[in-house]
Parts: structure tokens; sequence; C-alpha cells
């Protein structure tokens, strides 16, 4: 007996540890501001409990080779809880998916590793909200005046202190672009150093990281309360050549996952 309520209040204590995790905040002033980002995108609560996210993420990349094909076509479901992956490709007739421990792929002909492209986009979508899981680590607020835009933004750095989630590396980070006046997620900086990526990029080897890539959301959509990116366009640096234009239609939060779908049956 004494050996199982040992045994439970162990059980009890990993459960509250978990339910307690949180990024790590290097200032008052971070969390304060971040906190009033999530507010301002709807907040915590209701983004955590949807069972799952959804949407169709369509990109033309402006800097593609010749004769390659420049649009990029994907409906994209991710579990909220377990971050388990399923995707279309309906341009390019192939799947992706994630069932929790592997990374599958169906006809998948793109250079980019499917592990890779698992849970790019999912972060770019929620990246708000990412900021608080437990794996995170948030810098001290400093002020960024973004190039083209007359008006001085909030500037976080997201980094990543252990835990990597499939596809990403301990050597990524985010750096956000906060509106100072409606707390929405401007644009941000983002770095990507997982090195099978490096090395279909021929970088391998001679650089930690790609990037980092700038990027700035256009437009925004109101999903049931929750505000998410809806347009935004990729450039090497702040406000010069676009190389990519990004959509995301039809964003869903209230449907369950289909956990068979993700396991490739």
């Amino acid at each position: 007996m004494k050996l199982l309520k040992q045994i439970t209040f162990t059980l009890l204590a990993l459960v509250a540890s978990y339910a307690n995790a949180k990024p790590e905040y290097q200032s008052n002033d971070t969390e304060t501001i971040i906190m009033k980002m999530i507010e301002a995108h709807g907040g915590y609560k209701k983004w955590s409990q949807a069972p799952s996210i959804r949407f169709d993420n369509v990109m033309h990349n402006n800097y593609h080779q010749k004769n390659q094909f420049a649009w990029w076509v994907a409906h994209e479901v991710i579990d909220q809880k377990t971050r388990q992956v399923y995707q279309e490709w309906p341009m390019d007739k192939a799947k992706i998916g994630f069932d929790g421990k592997e990374v599958w792929q169906q006809n998948w002909s793109k250079g980019n590793p499917p592990e890779f492209m698992a849970h790019f986009f999912y972060y770019f979508v929620n990246l708000p909200w990412l900021t608080q899981d437990d794996n995170v680590t948030l810098s001290n607020v400093e002020k960024f005046k973004w190039p083209g835009l007359d008006k001085e933004f909030y500037q976080i750095k997201m980094s990543f202190k252990d835990k990597a989630t499939i596809g990403k590396s301990l050597k990524d980070y985010f750096i956000l672009y906060i509106d100072p006046d409606s707390y929405l997620l401007t644009g941000y900086q983002y770095t990507v150093g997982y090195e099978p990526f490096l090395e279909v990029m021929g970088m391998k080897g001679k650089f930690e990281v790609f990037g980092p890539m700038w990027r700035i959301i256009t437009k925004y959509e109101n999903v049931n309360g929750l505000i998410f990116p809806s347009a935004f366009r990729t450039m090497p640096e702040a406000d010069e050549r676009i190389v990519g234009n990004h959509v995301i239609l039809n964003i869903e939060i209230d449907k369950p996952f289909e956990y068979e779908k993700a396991k490739g049956k």
C-alpha cells in the first residue's frame, strides 16, 4: 500500500509538472508582451482546446528554378495534443503523414524532406500560440523599425532549448515582430537548422542554418474568435524582393483528428 501511494504521488507530480509547463521568459516585459500578443490573437484556451487545426496552404515559389513547378498546394491537418499530421498535396498527387513516431510519404517528389514539411507551415499558421510550448525560450524585448513601415515594433527572439519537433533543430529560431498598438504578430524572421534540409540546399557543412528569411503578414482571418494569418510574403531581407507568396485558406478548428489517416490508412 505504501509503495502504491508513492507511485501515485509520483505520477500526480509528473502530471502537475506537465500541466504547469511553460516557456522560459528572459524578462517580465517579455512575458507581458507575449501574453498581450496571444490575447490579441484570440487567447490560448480556445486554441489549445481545438481538437485539430486544418487549413489549405498555397504557396507560389518565386525563387524556383527554370522548368520547376512553382506552386506548392497542400491540405494540412494537425492534431493539437500529439502533433500528428496528415497532408494531401493534390497538385503532386502526394501525401505526407506523421503518426507520432515516424513520418511517411506517398509519391512525394519535391526536394524538401517529408520530415521537414510535416510541421513546417503549422508553425507559420500558429506561431503566436506556439510560443507557449515548454521547449521555448523567449528573449528580452527590443525595438525594431521595419524598413518601409512607419512604425517601431516589439522584437522578441523565440528559440528552442530541447525536444526539437519533427523536422526542426535546436538551431532553428524565430524573431517575432509585434505591433505595439494591436499586439498582433505582424512579421518575423525564421531560420532552419535541420540538417537533411541543409543537405538538400547544398549548405550542409558550410552553414549552420538556412536563413534568416523575413516574412510579413499582410492579411488575417478570424476563425471562431481566433486570429490567424491568411496571407504573407517571404523575403531574403525586410522590404526586399519577394521570393514566396502565401495564402492560407479554409482554416478549421472544430473537427476531430482522423488518426487512421496519420498512419497512412
